[in-house]
């Protein structure tokens, strides 16, 4: 009896260690730093808004209000949004680092926040956190 229970702690400190470190090994990346924030050329998946591309063209059309400021002004130009998709897809910390105007800014920014969840970006097969840049043309 005494050797059955030997062997069965032996066996248990041999294999559960080796799967517990296989295990951070696969997920090394994303558990450890899973607060971490990964750049898309680190990606083996990248984040996909709902129907690709094409999608997300066809939601910005839809859904920015040119505004009547910007309008009244002749402004237009490109205006480039940041965010952040996190492991669940929810886009967040939605900022302008190249703006145009105030108005349209603020249109970019409210558009962006609004957008229906993506489908998350993938490091070592685990959902992570991405930054992501696009750019929103106003054209008058």
């Amino acid at each position: 009896m005494k050797i059955k229970s030997l062997l069965l702690y032996l066996l248990i400190g041999i294999v559960f260690p080796a799967f517990v470190y296989s295990q951070e090994k696969q997920y090394s990346n994303a558990v450890i730093g899973s607060d971490a924030e990964y750049s898309f050329e680190q990606l083996e998946v990248k984040p996909e808004f709902p129907d690709g591309n094409a999608g997300l063209g066809k939601y910005l059309s839809e859904n920015i209000k040119y505004p009547k400021k910007a309008l009244k002004k002749n402004i237009s130009g490109k205006v480039f949004v940041q965010f952040i998709i996190d492991k669940t897809g929810k886009v967040m910390d939605v900022t302008v680092p190249r703006g145009v105007d105030k108005s349209l800014d603020k249109e970019a920014v409210r558009v962006v926040k609004a957008m229906p969840n993506w489908k998350p970006g993938m490091k070592d097969g685990v959902p992570v956190k991405v930054r992501y840049t696009i750019p929103i043309n106003f054209k008058l």
